[in-house]
């Protein structure tokens, strides 16, 4: 039996995520009935319609998180311990796997502390963005210190509390970070959902060549860098450019100008429609990723998934998840070393746009598609719990 948490989440925040783990651990235990608590709202979002792989063995038990507030890490960890008691406890002797689907301090610590009670008590935890904390100075007050990601990672490491990130090079730089969690901390690349995108009705270029931008945009996302580049990329060209804003805006983004980018139109903090989303992004060209190690190095990209799903060639800085990944499939776009070269890419595709290697960019990315999918990730899975169980 496999227990799932996720306590943070609601509603459509992190559903995809949760769709594709989920599948990825049916199909990597087939013997195994799984259970999962979590917010109603997230539930529907996440798991509304099961398919054959969930059906028959997965238990959903909404979850009505107290309201508590985010400084109150006491009453926070409490609660996570209380929720593994009433949850856990009862089914001891079978010895349940635990899996946080998305983990936050308290968490953490909560986890630790009830392994100590409890000695078959085994536990992985899912990293998100919000490690990002990480490479913030930290409060001078030792308690606030404690409270941490850093102190709640890399303290009284325990080897039945373990980590899971979601790409190669988070592993890497999350252990040079904290290094005594070195033993703890394990890999799986980020699984997709399967999806009938009808990648392969998408349009060449005829008279304009679309750029976009995915998702949350603010200056930590690169927004910056993408109004400057629809501002300054040269309009005498074969091909007219098109830069597209497919996403919601961060708070942080007001003072950006963002006049160089056609729409969609008005701009908002609120995300667009599943609609208007999918009308988007099927109409790109390209999706452009000019983010910073300052952020990526520690968090996996959602954004990358729907360039895989809807096989969209890239216009990226150079950053290993996106070179892992050109190393692996071949050709899936253009890497580049720095904003010059992004302008100077977006360019030269404006004034001599290749079919033929736009065709190949696009089958690569659908072998990279094929190879996030939760059959192709299970093996893998499996794999690595037979690894740290054992």
């Amino acid at each position: 039996m496999i227990l799932f948490y996720e306590l943070t989440q609601a509603g459509v925040s992190h559903a995809p995520f949760t769709r594709a783990f989920l599948e990825t651990a049916a199909l990597a235990f087939p013997e195994q009935q799984l259970t999962i608590f979590a917010q109603a709202s997230h539930l529907e979002a996440a798991l509304g319609q099961l398919d054959d792989v969930l059906a028959r063995r997965l238990t959903r038990i909404a979850y009505l998180p107290p309201q508590l507030k985010a400084r109150d890490f006491r009453r926070r960890f409490m609660s996570t311990f209380a929720m593994l008691h009433k949850t856990w406890l009862p089914l001891e002797k079978q010895a349940p796997q635990v899996v946080f689907l998305s983990s936050e301090p308290h968490h953490i610590w909560a986890a630790k502390c009830f392994k100590m009670l409890h000695p078959a008590f085994r536990c992985h935890m899912v990293l998100h963005g919000d490690l990002n904390s990480i490479q913030a100075p930290r409060a001078r007050n030792p308690m606030l210190r404690g409270l941490d990601y850093t102190s709640a990672i890399g303290t009284l490491p325990l080897r039945d509390i373990r980590y899971i990130t979601l790409e190669t090079h988070i592993a890497v730089n999350l252990a040079q970070r904290i290094p005594p969690a070195t033993p703890v901390i394990d890999m799986i690349r980020h699984p997709c959902i399967a999806s009938d995108t009808p990648w392969l009705s998408s349009c060449l270029p005829t008279t304009s060549i679309r750029f976009g931008l995915l998702g949350i945009a603010g200056p930590s996302k690169g927004l910056d860098l993408f109004a400057k580049l629809a501002l300054r990329v040269s309009r005498d060209q074969p091909f007219q450019p098109d830069f597209r804003l497919v996403g919601k805006l961060q708070q942080d983004a007001n003072t950006l100008d963002l006049s160089g980018i056609s729409g969609p139109l008005p701009f908002s903090q609120s995300w667009l429609t599943r609609e208007i989303f999918e009308t988007e992004i099927c109409a790109l060209h390209y999706v452009v990723l000019p983010y910073n190690m300052n952020y990526y190095g520690l968090s996996a990209s959602g954004v990358l998934l729907d360039v895989l799903r809807w096989r969209k060639p890239v216009i990226a800085l150079d950053t290993p998840v996106i070179r892992e990944l050109a190393n692996m499939f071949g050709d899936i776009g253009y890497i580049c070393a720095d904003e010059a070269e992004i302008q100077s890419t977006a360019e030269r595709l404006l004034h001599q746009f290749d079919a033929q290697r736009y065709q190949q960019q696009r089958e690569n990315l659908d072998r990279a598609y094929a190879s996030r999918l939760p059959d192709a990730t299970a093996p893998a899975y499996r794999a690595m719990q037979e690894r740290c169980w054992s």
